[in-house]
């Protein structure tokens, strides 16, 4: 899948399932989400549980600082690549990024905001590294939302605290392309 085509996808279904565990794994595959967040797992599982949501026909995607049994490096990027049909990886560290998108995979920069001073920091180094996508942190700052998709140009999830329906939907009006969240009734 390329970024365009997800972003397609995410313009009709605009909520992806964030995964933790199997059990959130079989809810997703039986969800209409188009995407997966794996925010979890290890070595020994997340090949496993990607290939269930490929055959489900998902988009998947591993935060691969949360990725136990495997340094978040080079080397665990071109491992994933290789190891299980990922589309894409998730990170807060650029040039984790800058190394996946060498492997071939779509980037995912994730950045968590506490100020205007992180927001600033936080757009100055994307432009240094653009990922492919920005997920944003927590989901409910929509000023943040549009001042990342005018200032970056990239398509803009929003992620975290996102739990009602009502929250989903400022995000997406704020000009969000997609919601992440692991709250399960808001991926039917």
């Amino acid at each position: 899948m390329t970024i365009h085509e997800l972003c397609a996808a995410l313009a009709g279904r605009p909520v992806i399932a964030a995964v933790r565990d199997e059990s959130a794994l079989e809810a997703a595959v039986d969800s209409q989400c188009v995407a997966v967040f794996f925010l979890g797992g290890s070595i020994l599982s997340l090949p496993g549980w990607v290939e269930k949501a490929k055959r489900a026909g998902k988009a998947a995607f591993a935060h691969v600082d949360l990725l136990q049994g495997v340094k978040a490096d080079a080397a665990a990027l071109e491992w994933c690549k290789q190891a299980m049909p990922l589309d894409g990886v998730i990170s807060t560290r650029a040039p984790l990024l800058k190394a996946a998108r060498g492997v071939g995979l779509m980037t995912i920069q994730r950045l968590f905001l506490v100020d205007s001073s992180s927001l600033a920091t936080g757009i100055r180094l994307m432009r240094a590294t653009p990922p492919d996508m920005v997920e944003v942190l927590p989901g409910l700052v929509s000023k943040a939302i549009r001042t990342l998709k005018l200032e970056l140009g990239r398509p803009v999830i929003a992620g975290g605290m996102i739990t009602e329906a009502e929250e989903a939907g400022r995000a997406l009006q704020a000009g969000a392309i997609a919601v992440s969240t692991s709250q399960r009734s808001l991926w039917k």
